[in-house]
């Protein structure tokens, strides 16, 4: 029977890719520490890595650790889920557009190489990183769970980003035909799309998304990096037992608003000044 401790991750190992950053990552190697999982977080940079500890320091808990893997070598992400044995979860945050430069009109003459970049960015780690904790949670009977995260725009579309967006729409495929291959083995595999997030990275232009927010995100604020960690908590956990080949939206309702839309949430079509006084706008 389900109780509320069974969002508890006790005795369980996760594995976090993309774990540095001081963002979603970071957050949720934290969130499952707290949860009483052993976490091993891995990140490519000397900062991410030394950010992800930081943060399992704080945390609590026994037996975490902070490893560096070339997540889009194939050998290598083999070599070290082999190192761990069986885990019982797996987060996937390495994803990106990877910088100003990614932007482009689709005509652009650097267009296809940079879209064929940022699909792969958004596809390989998630690919390997699976498939190996995967073979394991098979191989050990137990099954397990795997998150992958995946963004909003993988629902919709992102003019002059074209890559990041069908990256992100390839993986929530790529997410639910792993959930039906492997589902009878016990794995589930889910997403996380998400919507207009606060991390490190985006520190600097806070600010100006915030105002971006109030006009176009039903509870008219940025999201925080916790607030993402909570929902892949309770995917990781027993609670979700019975979920899987899922996409959860966390964008605070962006989504949910229709595209017409004005600021003030009526279709921009609607301009009667006595039905906009009679709703209070």
């Amino acid at each position: 029977m389900l109780t509320p401790e069974s969002i508890r991750l006790e005795r369980r190992t996760i594995v976090v890719a993309g774990a540095g950053g001081g963002g979603i990552g970071t957050a949720v190697a934290a969130m499952a520490a707290r949860a009483g999982a052993r976490v091993v977080a891995i990140d490519r940079a000397e900062k991410g890595r030394d950010e992800a500890r930081a943060a399992l320091d704080e945390a609590g808990g026994d037996g975490h650790r902070v490893v560096d893997c070339d997540l889009f070598d194939k050998a290598a992400v083999d070599a070290l889920f082999a190192e761990l044995g069986p885990v019982d979860g797996l987060v996937n945050v390495v994803g990106g557009i990877q910088g100003m430069g990614n932007f482009a009109p689709l005509l652009d003459d650097e267009a296809q190489a940079i879209f064929q970049r940022v699909v792969d960015f958004n596809l390989r780690a998630a690919f390997n990183t699976s498939t190996a904790a995967a073979r394991g949670m098979i191989a050990h009977g137990k099954g397990g769970s795997i998150v992958q995260i995946a963004s909003s725009t993988g629902l919709t579309s992102m003019p002059y980003g074209a890559g990041y967006a069908a990256g992100k729409a390839a993986l929530l495929n790529l997410m639910k035909t792993m959930a039906i291959e492997w589902g009878s083995a016990g794995v589930r595999v889910n997403a996380v799309a998400v919507g207009m997030i606060r991390t490190a990275m985006s520190h600097a232009v806070v600010a100006e998304t915030n105002e971006a927010a109030r006009q176009v995100v039903p509870m008219g604020r940025v999201g925080a990096s916790d607030e993402i960690a909570g929902p892949v908590l309770f995917l990781l956990s027993d609670l979700a037992a019975y979920v899987t080949g899922a996409t959860l939206s966390v964008d605070g309702g962006a989504m949910a608003r229709a595209p017409y839309n004005g600021a003030d949430n009526l279709p921009v079509f609607v301009n009667d000044p006595k039905l906009k006084a009679r709703l209070g706008l």
